[in-house]
């Protein structure tokens, strides 16, 4: 009797899981999670009845197939974005094909059957020559940027540095 109560609870505690992990799922289609969405994860999961140890081992799981998707979705933004870039040179390519032909043969305007191509001068711009000779008016100061690696090792070498501190007591979450 005391067996049929135990698998009971697991097939609970499995549709549980199940039920949460649909419900993440159908916020993650929707592709507007909030802060909120976030805590009614974690309220759903504080609210799971489950031994530490089994609520941590879903978690994980939960985490890896997140972890995979990232990596799914990292791969395709890259694979997209080369192919962006073959477009983009593509029409770069042919965009200046046409002008140098119009150029070469002295044609300012021409009517291409639904489209007409002409050539049109550029707005004025600035073409630096020589950027140590610009005065001063015309530099737009920029915040110096701080090298955290360098300090990082300096700090870990003992050497004291006004401003910063070594910290070492923050933890981070590693699954293996």
């Amino acid at each position: 009797m005391g067996e049929c109560i135990h698998m009971t609870q697991l097939y609970a505690l499995a549709d549980q899981y199940r039920a949460f992990n649909e419900f993440v799922e159908a916020a993650l289609d929707q592709e507007d999670l909030t802060e909120d969405d976030l805590q009614m994860f974690i309220d759903t999961l504080d609210g799971i009845q489950d031994a530490l140890e089994n609520k941590v081992e879903n978690i994980a799981k939960f985490m890896k197939n997140i972890e995979g998707d990232i990596k799914a979705y990292k791969e395709e933004e890259k694979r997209l974005a080369q192919k962006r870039k073959y477009l983009e040179n593509k029409f770069d390519g042919l965009k200046s094909y046409t002008q140098s032909v119009l150029e070469v043969n002295g044609i300012d305007k021409i009517k291409a059957g639904k489209f007409t191509a002409r050539l049109q001068k550029n707005n004025p711009s600035v073409g630096v020559v020589d950027e140590t000779k610009i005065p001063e008016a015309y530099r737009i100061p920029q915040p110096d940027k701080i090298d955290n690696k360098s300090i990082l090792e300096d700090l870990k070498a003992g050497k004291e540095i006004e401003g910063v501190q070594l910290i070492t007591d923050k933890m981070h979450l590693r699954i293996s």
